[in-house]
């Protein structure tokens, strides 16, 4: 009897632990975030000198040793560009004046480097021309990898002297008769927001009508340099459109320009109607995410 009892009492004590073990609590499964990113968008990029960027990218630069060449890496999820500066045309340097991320298909970044001869003075002693013929270097980074990257050779900037046109005499208008109207004057695109002169920052929230003319309407908004920030294509309701362009701000408040245009064919822009604008920088203070909504 008092084996019973003792057998009874140990297989108690065994139970009563695994009785009171506390439930574990479901996983919490997180959706991958989406990152949208407008059509085309500027990339802020840095220069480095040439002694300071990564061995791999000095390596990468010298197997070309004496030729021009352009040519790019990723060092630690960094973005480098390399462009030589040697053998160039008498009296000219290189830089890289814009760097542009375009998105052709979805999760695909091909990234558009622009490049600019530039002239420089002949008077360059030999510690100038020593810096002049190290290769240019500049990073940037990006939220996800690069698929593909170009280069894009622009050409200088010429002031050419235009005759001044003579302007024609404005006629005077006569009586519109009764029961017709000017319809000419109604057909273009027009932007009602932002208005001429209105301090802008990310995301605008543009808006406008569109009557008589054909194609898909485009908004690019363009800094005090003439330098995309972001553009890509709005939707169409009726006769009106509007869309939120979100762009990477200034650190000043600067001039620049909202532009609403037409893609006609083989990509010819046309009805384009610009707004001046003051683009103000993120009154957050944060950093704003290419192609935020």
């Amino acid at each position: 009897m008092n084996n019973f009892f003792r057998s009874l009492c140990i297989t108690l004590l065994i139970l009563i632990p695994l009785g009171c073990t506390p439930a574990k609590k479901p996983e919490v499964q997180t959706q991958p975030k989406t990152i949208v990113v407008p059509d085309v968008s500027r990339i802020t990029f840095e220069s480095i000198d040439f002694e300071k960027s990564p061995e791999i990218v000095q390596a990468l630069a010298k197997n070309y040793q004496e030729k021009h060449f352009a040519t790019w890496t990723t060092v630690n999820g960094t973005n480098y560009i390399v462009v030589s500066r040697k053998n160039l045309p008498a009296g000219k340097d290189i830089q890289i004046t814009e760097i542009e991320r375009r998105i052709p298909a979805n999760d695909f970044d091909w990234v558009n480097v622009k490049l600019q001869y530039k002239n420089i003075l002949a008077e360059a002693n030999n510690q100038e021309k020593n810096e002049m013929e190290k290769p240019l270097v500049v990073s940037f980074t990006m939220d996800r990898p690069v698929k593909a990257l170009g280069f894009e050779i622009q050409k200088e900037k010429t002031q050419e002297t235009k005759p001044v046109p003579v302007p024609a005499p404005i006629p005077t208008p006569g009586p519109t008769p009764q029961g017709t109207t000017n319809k000419t004057a109604e057909k273009g695109i027009k932007l009602s927001m932002p208005k001429p002169g209105e301090g802008v920052t990310t995301p605008v929230k543009v808006s406008g009508t569109s009557k008589g003319v054909d194609g898909t309407i485009r908004i690019r908004i363009k800094d005090s340099n003439g330098i995309t920030l972001v553009e890509k294509p709005v939707a169409m309701n009726g006769g009106t459109f509007s869309g939120s362009m979100g762009f990477s701000p200034p650190a000043n408040p600067e001039k620049g320009t909202v532009e609403a245009f037409v893609n006609g064919e083989g990509g010819v822009e046309k009805d384009m109607v610009a707004v001046p604008v003051t683009i103000l920088p993120n009154s957050t203070n944060e950093p704003e995410p290419i192609g935020a909504p």
